[in-house]
């Protein structure tokens, strides 16, 4: 009879619902220790849609259902171009989270203590969270987690 199994190797325990707790835990301490090892220590949270796209792929979306239209003004390319010209008008969200985020992380650059300055977090993208990755990227140096 072998020796059993450390319950930290133990996947189906660490699965259980009884292990909940440590799956909790984890969550909150892995994403601390990359944060450690990055040397972020401060960061400003973008969430928000993820349907939401750049302007200027809007404009493309609509341009190119306009073109539908013209050649053919079926109910269903009138209804694509409404749908298309509701998603420019909401790109302008889009490129508000983009220019914060860019905004952010100039302010953040020009503080005195950079170590002490602030990453753009987000969820990775898309949409919102993808325009303050952008954002952020734009800035010579910087940088989102």
């Amino acid at each position: 009879m072998g020796q059993p199994e450390k319950a930290y190797k133990n996947l189906e325990f660490l699965n259980s619902a009884e292990a909940r707790i440590l799956r909790i835990l984890s969550e909150y301490l892995e994403p601390r220790v990359r944060f450690q090892k990055q040397d972020v220590e401060n960061t400003i949270v973008f969430f928000g849609s993820a349907r939401l796209i750049d302007r200027d792929t809007a404009a493309a979306q609509v341009a190119d259902c306009q073109r539908q239209v013209a050649h053919s003004p079926s109910a269903e390319y009138q209804h694509a171009l409404r749908e298309a010209e509701h998603r420019l008008k909401l790109s302008r969200y889009y490129e508000d989270a983009r220019a914060l985020a860019k905004l952010l992380t100039e302010w953040s650059h020009e503080k005195k203590n950079r170590k002490r300055g602030y990453l753009i977090t987000s969820g990775g993208g898309p949409g919102i969270m993808e325009a303050a990755n952008r954002g952020a990227s734009e800035v010579p140096g910087g940088r989102s987690v």
